[in-house]
């Protein structure tokens, strides 16, 4: 969870901070038993231990403040609003009501069974006893409409822990006064609302065309989303999420998520449909945030529960999410594209490399006929692993090469050819993010045209030296598809080669050919 939150003086009083102490502590009176207990009658057994019906006057709250931007850093809160909604004592007062009124009648008459009183007598209260309570302090099921709210805390469910088995054993005539009660407690913002506070034991927060911003450690039962927005301002916040989750919201980040040392999305059970992170500002740094845990997750989600919007680029390098069995994490890696750039430069400088062999057989063996004219084809598929990729990339080349002898000499123990040659090759390549799915193809087509030269001894039994040389002219076309469009330039270099080697004879019907190659590359992109 979150790091521990300090009480801003400067914001809050200290009879609120004291207050907040005290909603935030599941051991104070705001969340006890007996705080809500109506005493058992004379003769009952402890098993029979009830609270009250806590009923709300108010149940739609629309256009509160919404005249006003709010902000997470403002220094002051909505009115009345310190402590926006609760099942139990939290409010200090809303719409003419006090807390500490409540408060006083459930010490003077429903906690001790004494309302037959004059201090019991509270009209306002409902007309039902001790029994059945209504009063704008308690908050069943609010409808939060085009509002804007900054509170501290949010909603609250205290109270809730003891209604449930209270609505377990009630007698008959009972029934109908608790029958407007719900067993949980949720909470429901629409319409353009935006709300801030943090949520204590909500079983259920329906968020809808909206913005929520928490304080401090939430925590939500089952947390509903409809083109909703999450954003969490400091490393002091964190969301707990109980129940599965159906994805639809935008979590955004208003801080450097390096800053926070755990996970601020905790989800305790199954995610399923696709949720968007957002990181609102600029990353310093970008290589450092490699390996960061976002999003903890100890059910189950799918594949594509989360996507990181936006683009966070530094140099080479890139930001992605990577879902691990643990949740989901920062990945820091070279972008795809260089994946590709890199594949097209060694595509650029190798499609037209050749060895002596691709042009003559055998220059060795004179019962061959010369030939004058050859003729290369070059076809292959290779997957090629680039530093920093956790998958490789794939290609795909095809091309034709031909050449000619244009002047040839010979002596007794030494013959030299030249010659020209030129050709065509195109190379496809394919690389898909595992972490993002994301694709990302290149394409390069070019021409080559150049000159060789080749020497060798002409000795017995097909042995003696050789050397074979040769220099091209080659200018090709690139193309590199990605996510966020097409890439076009052209290079154009000069390459060259120089391959020697002894061709010896090991025995009467079979030789060794000894050989050494220097290559020598020199492109330029446009």
């Amino acid at each position: 969870m979150a790091v521990d939150y300090v009480y801003d003086n400067s914001k809050l009083t200290n009879e609120q901070i004291d207050r907040l102490k005290k909603l935030r502590d599941k051991s104070s009176e705001y969340w006890k038993q007996e705080t809500y207990l109506l005493k058992p009658t004379n003769g009952s057994s402890q098993n029979s231990l009830k609270v009250p019906a806590l009923y709300s006057k108010t149940h739609q709250f629309k256009n509160i403040n919404n005249s006003k931007k709010i902000s997470f850093y403002d220094k002051e809160y909505t009115e009345d609003y310190l402590v926006g909604f609760a099942r139990g004592f939290g409010v200090e007062k809303r719409n003419g009501e006090e807390e500490k009124t409540l408060q006083q009648y459930f010490k003077d008459c429903v906690n001790t069974g004494n309302s037959n009183n004059d201090k019991c007598e509270q009209p306002s209260f409902g007309n039902s006893g001790p029994r059945l309570i209504k009063s704008d302090i308690f908050a069943l099921a609010p409808q939060i409409k085009n509002s804007h709210i900054n509170s501290e805390i949010l909603s609250v469910g205290n109270y809730i822990e003891w209604l449930r088995p209270t609505l377990n054993k009630l007698a008959g005539w009972e029934e109908h006064l608790y029958s407007g009660l719900d067993p949980f407690h949720y909470i429901e913002v629409t319409d353009n609302s935006h709300v801030i506070g943090q949520t204590i034991s909500l079983d259920e927060f329906h968020l809808e065309n909206s913005l929520w911003e928490p304080r401090w450690d939430s925590d939500v039962g089952e947390l509903k989303t409809t083109n909703a927005d999450i954003r969490f301002n400091t490393k002091s916040e964190s969301l707990l999420v109980k129940e599965d989750y159906a994805g639809g919201a935008r979590f955004r980040f208003a801080y450097d998520p390096k800053e926070a040392t755990n996970a601020t999305l905790i989800f305790e059970k199954n995610i399923t449909g696709t949720s968007d992170i957002i990181f609102e500002n600029p990353i310093d740094d970008l290589k450092s945030l490699d390996g960061h845990q976002i999003i903890k997750v100890n059910g189950t989600a799918d594949k594509h529960a989360f996507r990181l919007s936006g683009k966070h680029q530094k140099g080479i390098y890139t930001l992605s999410l990577q879902q691990r069995p643990e949740g989901f994490f920062t990945k820091v890696q070279e972008r795809d594209d260089i994946s590709i750039y890199a594949q097209q430069a060694q595509a650029a400088n190798t499609l037209f490399a050749l060895r002596l062999n691709d042009k003559n057989s055998d220059i060795f063996d004179r019962t061959l006929p010369r030939k004058g004219l050859w003729l290369r084809v070059i076809d292959g598929h290779s997957n090629q692993w680039v530093q920093g990729k956790t998958a490789p990339v794939e290609s795909n080349r095809k091309g034709v090469q031909l050449g000619g002898e244009v002047f040839t000499w010979q002596n007794e123990s030494n013959q030299l050819s030249i010659g020209l040659m030129g050709g065509q090759a195109e190379q496809r390549s394919t690389f898909r993010n595992p972490d993002t799915d994301n694709l990302t193809t290149g394409n390069v087509k070019g021409l080559g045209a150049g000159v060789y030269a080749t020497w060798h001894q002409l000795q017995d039994k097909q042995t003696g030296a050789y050397a074979d040389s040769w220099m091209q002219y080659q200018r090709f076309r690139h193309r590199i598809n990605t996510e966020d469009g097409t890439e076009r330039f052209t290079s154009k270099g000069i390459t060259a080669s120089i391959e020697a080697g002894y061709n010896a004879l090991l025995a009467e019907h079979f030789t060794k050919k000894a050989t050494a190659f220097v290559f020598t590359y020199n492109h330029r992109h446009n």
